[in-house]
Formats: structure tokens, sequence, C-alpha cells
């Protein structure tokens, strides 16, 4: 999975880094100290996954998720602990990790998200399937016994 992390601390990308070469199934393309320089290369590269601060100068993580057309997963890292609720309005937001971020919790947040993928290609799926069914006009019954006349 491709990554990106947003945080204006140099040290929490660090450790965001370090956990994300840990797991080795997320590769971290880019760090940014602000938001705006994000937006920027998201323009031009499509990532899977946005580790994004909460609290930054200027320009919020929650103003960052707004500005987005085609939103990446987020995993929101923060000290806050009180923006949870308003975290997952976003249908974006995964996990939101407080800092800071133990290993034990950044794999249960891994763990989170791989799952939370899994089922959103099992839901595409069974749309796609739907969809077909309705385009070619056909319907599907579930019957188990078969009769068979003898006369």
């Amino acid at each position: 999975m491709k990554c990106i992390i947003i945080d204006d601390d140099k040290t929490a990308r660090l450790i965001i880094k370090n956990h994300c070469i840990q797991t080795k199934k997320i590769v971290v393309l880019e760090e940014f100290s602000s938001a705006i320089e994000a937006i920027k290369y998201l323009n031009t590269t499509k990532v899977d996954l946005v580790y994004l601060d909460i609290h930054m100068p200027t320009f919020s993580g929650f103003d960052f998720i707004k500005t987005l057309n085609n939103q990446p997963k987020i995993i929101l890292t923060t000290s806050d602990k009180n923006l949870a609720l308003e975290a997952f309005e976003y249908k974006s937001v995964v996990d939101y990790l407080l800092k800071p971020i133990s290993k034990e919790r950044f794999k249960k947040s891994i763990d989170k998200l791989t799952n939370f993928v899994s089922e959103k290609s099992k839901q595409n799926t069974v749309n796609k399937n739907i969809e077909n069914r309705q385009e070619n006009n056909l319907e599907h019954n579930n019957y188990t016994d078969l009769y068979i006349s003898t006369k």
C-alpha cells in the first residue's frame, strides 16, 4: 500500500515512517510538514493511504480532507482525543491514532485498514454483480426443491 505522511512535527513523521517500514505492508512515498504541500503532490500522484495530523498551522487535517476529490483512506494521528467523533464523520477516515503511537496500536490500525479495504472490495464485487443482473434483466431464484411430473 502506498502512503504519504502529513504532520508538522518532524519527530512524529519519523515515528510513523519507522512503523510503516516495520510492517512491510506500507510504502511511504513522501512526507510533508504542511497539508498544502501534500495537496500539490496528490494532484499528480495517487496514494492508497494518508497518515494525517489534525492540528497543523494554517491548514488543519480536517480542512485537508474537505479539499480532496478522490479521497484515499486516511488514518488520523493526533494528541487530541476530543476530536474522534468529528473525525469519523468523514467516510475516508479509517482510524484515529493518539500520539505517542505505540507499535501495537499501529499494528491494530493496519489490521483495521486491511479489513476495511477487503470488505470494501467484497461490497464492490456484490454491487457489480447486482448491476450486471439488472442490466441483463436477470433474476435469481433460490429454489431448493425440484419437482418432476411423472404423468
